[in-house]
């Protein structure tokens, strides 16, 4: 598997390399990637566990499931970790009935895929369809689901919010709301009143709404470097 580093917080997350997805918002810089056999990147994910006395580990990117290794990886953390996928969807119905992970995470940029597309360069449909096929099949997953999308003002804002909430109201799939962090995209952060007013429209739809003032899914935390399978650097 190929990856750029390992942040440590409250939780593990292990970001992978590479993503077929081209973000305006992205945050994610790879650095120093290196590739690492499935053994040997868990090995080394057990000795983070076991040093930070953490157990949850969160698997993100990039694009996870561009890895052709990715259901061997998650075989093996099922042995003491607590496993959250964190990805675009668009590949996840090819590798969804050989993971073993407890919960997956898909960001769905847009529900409008002329907005989906300038966001990403992609279309959404492939999206869609990993999401409709969750909640059409959530009675009979061994692992939760939850459905996230950031929120940028003036460009997916509280109308487009409420209908992705919508959409995802066919299943009542539990929806988390991110606040748009200026980064690469010379966009505001929405206001707390903005914020508030995406997660109450979308509880028209939805039992299960959450937003990032509440908690974010990706905290900072230690970056880790890894090279040849050994720790090089903590910071």
């Amino acid at each position: 598997m190929r990856i750029s580093h390992i942040s440590v917080s409250d939780k593990i997350t292990l970001l992978v390399y590479g993503c077929n997805f081209k973000c305006k918002y992205c945050f994610f810089k790879p650095q120093d990637c290196t590739s690492l056999t499935t053994k040997g990147l868990y090995d080394i994910l057990s000795k983070i566990g076991r040093v930070y006395n953490l157990s949850s580990i969160i698997i993100a990117g990039g694009e996870p499931t561009l890895q052709d290794d990715l259901p061997d990886l998650t075989k093996l953390l099922d042995r003491n970790f607590y496993s959250i996928l964190s990805t675009n969807g668009s590949y996840l119905l090819e590798k969804i009935d050989k993971l073993k992970v407890n919960e997956v995470h898909v960001n769905l940029k847009a529900l409008d895929d002329k907005k989906h597309k300038i966001l990403t360069s992609q279309s959404n449909k492939r999206v869609l369809e990993a999401i409709e096929y969750l909640g059409e099949n959530k009675g009979d997953l061994n692992f939760k689901v939850e459905i996230s999308t950031v929120l940028i003002p003036g460009i997916i804002g509280v109308s487009e919010i409420g209908k992705i909430a919508k959409f995802l109201g066919r299943w009542d799939l539990p929806y988390h709301i991110i606040a748009h962090v200026p980064s690469r995209l010379n966009m505001p952060r929405p206001s707390k009143g903005i914020i508030e007013a995406a997660k109450n429209i979308s509880k028209k739809y939805l039992s299960h709404v959450s937003t990032s003032l509440e908690s974010r899914r990706h905290r900072k935390g230690k970056k880790i470097l890894i090279q040849k399978s050994l720790i090089i650097k903590v910071h």
